[in-house]
């Protein structure tokens, strides 16, 4: 099939309410990506009362304030049985910090209370106790899990972001994280797990915009898309020699290493 008769729809959900630390980057780097290959692209904004769209082939949610990201939560817990019908069929969702904790079953806060979520994965997190009270700020890069994720473009294995969170998520056993920890926290104080993936679903706490850093996440989340939507989908390879340039250079600066 000729590129220009590709369509992908990308829901952006509550813009309005989780955009933080320049989220809404991940959604303008999708659409470009898939322009740059010909493809018509649809961007739908969801907000709260607002119906999920039937068509969605990528959603986003990105990270929001606590009181936001409560409101949010209640009224995404009203779209959560249509939602995880769309993920378990193969539609790609890419979530970022609060959005990430919203996909998990719990939330335990400083005050005892605890807030359901819609349960996509299984997962919890908890507010930061006595014994691990700093926020994690600052600069992240990890090794993409090789046993869910696989890479084929013959491209870098690592991710790298920022992230500014206080929550420590535990991820279930059988759940699979998005990556390893080589600097900077991830998921809790623990066990240097990043994220969770899900089917095509991504949960990371990375920040920044993530995906101008990491645009083979980017090419991931649409060829999975859109091998569901067209079966015989080949996705075209783009040159990125600006963005591995850059990539490179943020593993430099934190790690040492040169590739």
């Amino acid at each position: 099939m000729n590129s220009d008769n590709y369509t992908i729809t990308i829901t952006h959900l509550y813009p309005d309410y989780m955009n933080i630390y320049g989220d809404i980057g991940n959604v303008i780097a999708l659409k470009q990506r898939c322009i740059w290959r010909g493809y018509k692209v649809i961007v739908k904004n969801v907000s709260i009362g607002e119906a999920l769209p039937a068509d969605t082939d990528i959603y986003f949610i990105g990270g929001g304030q606590d009181e936001d990201q409560l409101e949010v939560n209640k009224d995404l817990i009203k779209k959560k049985d249509i939602l995880i019908e769309q993920v378990e069929s193969g539609v790609s969702l890419l979530s970022i910090c609060g959005g990430f904790q919203l996909l998990g079953k719990k939330f335990f806060s400083g005050d005892k209370k605890v807030i359901n979520g819609i349960g996509l994965m299984d997962i919890y997190t908890e507010a930061p106790s006595r014994v691990v009270s700093a926020r994690a700020m600052g600069n992240v890069i990890a090794k993409i899990n090789p046993a869910v994720f696989s890479i084929n473009q013959n491209t870098w294995d690592t991710v790298v972001g920022f992230e500014n969170h206080s929550g420590q998520t535990i991820l279930s056993e059988g759940m699979q994280p998005f990556g390893k920890v080589i600097y900077g926290q991830g998921n809790n104080a623990h066990d240097k797990t990043e994220g969770c993936v899900y089917k095509n679903a991504i949960g990371t706490y990375l920040h920044g915009a993530f995906l101008p850093k990491n645009p083979h996440i980017a090419d991931w989340l649409v060829e999975r898309s859109m091998k569901r939507k067209y079966k015989s989908f080949s996705l075209t390879k783009l040159s990125d020699n600006d963005e591995i340039e850059a990539h490179k250079a943020i593993l430099h600066r934190f790690t040492g290493v040169r590739e």
